[in-house]
């Protein structure tokens, strides 16, 4: 298969069928169809036809029938993106179509990758549905997609140039506190300045000055609602030696000075919330998002009632970009393709974004900080430490030290969940004895079947278990509850035979977020489960 981009009209004029789309993990490549690997994250490489090509994210591999295909990834490293195979289709005479033998591009570094991933969780979500109009919904996103990787490809000169002036940007990105000049940045290019300047000014609509200011003051936004500094120190830390120069600066871009617009955001109602997490957060606080991710995975009955719907799985960007917020806030991921996203977020409005690394309490004071709750989330953390120390003592004193595993229920999988989410309530809030390996898992530990025995709990919880973000069907925890129950692996757990199960998946994701709503609900629903005569 070559690599040629030289015939944009031939690709456009086939017929593309989706036939196969899944996770990268579940690589199964079927010879007769053509096949396509969407990299998000993954260390390692793929030898097509005995060419070998290293995996980077929002990279994209396309090879035909017949190839034969090696993936190699690095172990114990994170693994994800997509595996599609579909066919490719010409007109013939009389209204039929035929194969076609299309020549692809083996390898592709997708430019706008966050928006073909999109379209690819779409893909996923509606090709696996009964429902046929879905199927063929799927279908019509992986044209889009098809369309967006090759519609108007730059020549092999101009690519050169295209990444030139990106790994310039992508330096201003990185450094934008240090001293930055048009001459370093030129330098980084391999171009001269004035010629650097034009191509710079054409590919991103402004000169690479004015667009370094833009990345500084988007930084210092984020710095002024979220640590409270004085303005001079949020100048230098974002590469501003004059403070004064830095206002001037902000107030150009914003119309406001910076205290205006801290003050203009605390005051505002108009907040996005692209996470259950973090919608989760802001209704603790009694603040309901202005717009908000909505779907039956998070159940909030009567909470969301004025709040826009701006997507079920991810933000839709245009309905995004139609709701005008003045904020948005998210949650950091560990997935490359959505932190790469953050870009676009920002050309929307202000984006604070809550580090993954910290804990929820932490996330729950710097919201309240930027919207200007300090002490309602201070009076609301209080009511919550001594709930949680009251039922703690009450559920001690009728099981003492029995241990509880968290059994998550997946798709065709289980996972122990470990100190975070759910856990952090558990094992933390509750102080509720953790069986012997679970003190170790992190955030969860995926698990077979044979496994539970190990674990010798007294007593087990079953919920939810988000695996690649995705929640299982209704159908799918049903079908992975009776595997469990006809297992004898699960009828000699002691917990099993002595009637210590209980199970919260009807409600969903609604305790399993790591949040202080959920936390709140799911110490009601301990209460109600383990003290039935005092709740």
């Amino acid at each position: 298969m070559e690599s040629d981009y030289g015939h944009p009209t031939r690709l456009s004029a086939f017929l593309y069928k989706l036939e196969k789309i899944q996770r990268l993990n579940t690589f199964r490549h079927e010879k007769s169809l053509y096949s396509m690997l969407a990299i998000c994250e993954a260390e390692g490489d793929i030898s097509v036809n005995g060419s070998r090509y290293f995996l980077q994210p929002h990279k994209i591999f396309i090879f035909a029938p017949d190839s034969e295909v090696k993936l190699a990834v690095q172990p114990g490293r994170p693994t994800d993106g997509y595996f599609l195979q579909f066919q490719v289709l010409r007109a013939a005479r009389q209204g039929y179509y035929v194969p076609a033998n299309a020549i692809f591009p083996q390898d592709v570094t997708a430019v706008h990758f966050p928006l073909i991933l999109d379209k690819l969780r779409e893909a996923e979500k509606k090709h696996n549905s009964p429902n046929e109009w879905d199927v063929m919904e799927a279908n019509i996103r992986f044209q889009e997609m098809i369309s967006d990787l090759f519609r108007d490809r730059p020549s092999e000169q101009e690519a050169v140039l295209i990444q030139a002036i990106h790994l310039a940007r992508d330096y201003m990105e990185q450094n934008y506190r240090s001293n930055i000049t048009r001459e370093k940045l030129a330098q980084i290019a391999g171009l001269n300045e004035d010629y650097f300047s034009r191509a710079f000014k054409r590919q991103f609509g402004k000169g690479p000055i004015a667009y370094l200011n833009d990345i500084r003051i988007n930084h210092a936004k984020r710095l002024l609602l979220q640590s409270g500094e004085p303005i001079r120190s949020v100048a230098q830390n974002v590469g501003f030696s004059d403070e004064f120069y830095f206002s001037r600066k902000f107030k150009w871009h914003t119309g406001c000075s910076p205290t205006a617009y801290v003050k203009r955001i605390k005051d505002s109602c108009k907040v996005a919330s692209l996470k259950h997490l973090t919608t989760g957060h802001m209704i603790a606080l009694g603040l309901e998002p202005y717009a908000a991710i909505i779907n039956q995975e998070f159940p909030l009955a009567g909470q969301l009632n004025n709040t826009i719907d701006i997507g079920q799985m991810n933000p839709d960007l245009e309905k995004l970009y139609k709701a005008k917020p003045d904020l948005i806030v998210t949650r950091d991921t560990r997935n490359i393709e959505e932190s790469s996203k953050k870009k676009i977020f920002e050309q929307i409005a202000p984006t604070v974004t809550l580090p993954y690394s910290e804990n929820w309490r932490s996330h729950f004071r710097t919201i309240a900080r930027i919207v200007g709750r300090n002490k309602e989330a201070e009076d609301w953390l209080a009511r919550y430490e001594s709930k949680a120390d009251s039922i703690s003592k009450q559920i001690k004193s009728r099981i003492g030290d029995e241990t509880f595993l968290v059994l998550g229920i997946g798709k065709d999988r289980l996972g122990v969940y470990g100190q975070r989410n759910i856990g952090t309530v558990l094992y933390g809030d509750l102080k509720l004895s953790a069986p012997e390996g679970v003190e170790q898992i992190g955030h969860y530990k995926e698990i077979e079947l044979a496994d539970l025995p190990s674990f010798n709990a007294d007593r087990i919880l079953l919920t939810i278990f988000r695996h690649s973000g995705m929640l299982p069907s209704a159908q799918a925890i049903r079908k992975q509850l009776l595997r469990l129950k006809t297992s004898k692996q699960w009828q000699s757990l002691e917990a099993v035979r002595n009637g210590k199960v209980y199970c919260i998946c009807d409600d969903r994701h609604l305790y399993t977020s790591y949040n202080p709503l959920s936390h709140n609900l799911l110490l009601d629903k301990l209460q109600q489960l383990l003290l039935p005569d005092r709740s």
